[in-house]
């Protein structure tokens, strides 16, 4: 997906194309967690932005094939199939744009009047030959075979329900134009408090529905009114943030599934990371250390350190929730981190992203990025041969192909593409402040040896 932003907080124009692994880079308030936010509600509502009145003659094909008996096949128009692809992405960044952007960040409309949104598909419908396994929520489900110039439908189990078919063709029609489309998932930079507060947050909701419980049919007192109880109670976070909250709550409810990546053990690189890994007793999170005997330690998670809390929400993710068809957004995901953790992390996401799943970041860590440059230039290494015995060891999943990063810097209220190369991504944003500190280090080193 390629994505145009203007006027969102600090940033005037700019464009972003994703790739498997995203990364903005840049120093503080340049406007990054504004364009992962923006980025994040999009993929997160856009659901609710497509409906528009589909073209008659292709409506009447899906409703008449979810009305058909299973085995049923349909062959639609491929061209006429991409043109709805291409309206439906604009009409649903258009919808976005009027009225979501402010709801994303729990803001007046006011404060978001010229902010604007357009977002364009960078690849075409699956290849000739590939199939996709579709469903909607009324448990249609549906193979879809791409061809040069049609796409062939077979209907595999459908419920029927009374005035559900005409939607579930719209979704249906949707689905075959747009299969790739991800879910998003977010880690907030705000999750390091999350363990600590979303239990009060439940606290101040129960409260909130006693109160207006005692109310009754009461007339409200003056500075009583329910309006005014929820202005009051209720917390006015992003909407990712909220998710997040939301994500951390249920986690209890979500230990009996498995992700898709949950094979492949991606959860156990979080346990690496840590030494530690997270369990959940009597509704509560709690972290428990790898150590043995007089060394170990069992604590709850609002005790732990700010970087367990803030690598839990990751770990249960990549254990029960994560989907191959996710992109994960994670804002500044070094907080917390000492610089060899920062290193390590790196791994992790490159390891995510061979496993399959999309990964965006923003980040002001040169420990990161630089740690991301040396596993390209191990793939290219590997690439031709040329890889030393001593590094074979260092990336065992065999590095992170240049082809797969898109990078940015968030600077002069944009975004800068950064080139990525053989070499890795060239970033010079942190370079210079490195560079620099190197040599008034450098400098007054001299001046001491001098003076003495």
């Amino acid at each position: 997906m390629k994505f145009h932003f203007e006027h969102i907080g600090p940033i005037d124009v700019a464009d972003l194309e994703l790739g498997d692994l995203t990364i903005i880079a840049g120093r503080n308030n340049t406007g990054k967690t504004y364009l992962v936010y923006t980025m994040y509600g999009f993929l997160r509502t856009w659901a609710s932005d497509w409906r528009r009145p589909l073209s008659g003659s292709l409506l009447r094909q899906f409703v008449e094939f979810l009305g058909a008996e299973v085995g049923t096949q349909l062959s639609v128009n491929r061209q006429e199939c991409g043109r709805l692809r291409h309206r439906t992405i604009e009409h649903a960044a258009s919808r976005f744009s009027e009225s979501r952007i402010s709801q994303i960040f729990s803001s007046p409309q006011s404060a978001f009047a010229d902010a604007r949104l357009s977002v364009e598909l960078s690849s075409d419908l699956p290849s000739n030959g590939e199939s996709v396994t579709l469903s909607t929520a009324d448990d249609f489900r549906v193979e879809a075979k791409y061809g040069e110039e049609v796409v062939d439908l077979q209907l595999i189990s459908r419920v029927r329900r009374v005035g559900t078919r005409p939607t579930s063709a719209a979704a249906l029609a949707i689905n075959v134009a747009l299969p790739d489309v991800p879910r998003p998932c977010i880690l907030s930079a705000e999750r390091f408090g999350i363990a600590l507060f979303y239990k009060e947050l439940d606290f101040a909701k129960a409260g909130l529905v006693e109160m207006l419980q005692q109310m009754g049919d009461q007339p409200p007192r003056p500075g009583r009114t329910p309006y005014l109880i929820v202005d009051r109670v209720a917390s006015r976070y992003a909407m990712p943030v909220k998710d997040n909250v939301d994500f951390t709550r249920n986690i209890e409810n979500i230990l009996h599934r498995e992700s898709d990546f949950y094979a492949a053990k991606l959860h156990d690189e979080v346990k690496e990371l840590m030494s530690g890994y997270y369990t959940t007793s009597g509704g509560a999170i709690r972290f428990k250390s790898k150590a043995r005997r007089r060394r170990a330690f069992n604590i709850p998670l609002h005790i732990a350190s700010s970087s367990a809390r803030g690598l839990s929400d990751l770990y249960f993710y990549l254990r029960h929730v994560a989907s191959s068809n996710d992109i994960l957004f994670i804002d500044e995901p070094e907080t917390h981190l000492d610089t060899a953790n920062q290193v390590q992390l790196a791994h992790v996401i490159s390891k995510l992203v061979q496993a399959g799943l999309k990964v965006l970041v923003s980040t002001h860590s040169d420990y990161l990025l630089k740690e991301i440059n040396n596993l390209v230039m191990v793939d290219h290494l590997r690439r031709n041969g040329r890889l030393d015995q001593k590094y074979l060891h260092y990336a065992p999943g065999g590095g992170l192909s240049r082809d797969r990063i898109r990078a940015y810097v968030a600077e002069n209220n944009g975004l800068t593409p950064c080139v990525v190369d053989n070499y890795g991504i060239d970033a010079p944003v942190f370079d210079e402040t490195i560079e620099k500190i190197n040599r008034i280090a450098t400098d007054l080193a001299s001046a001491v040896a001098d003076a003495e």
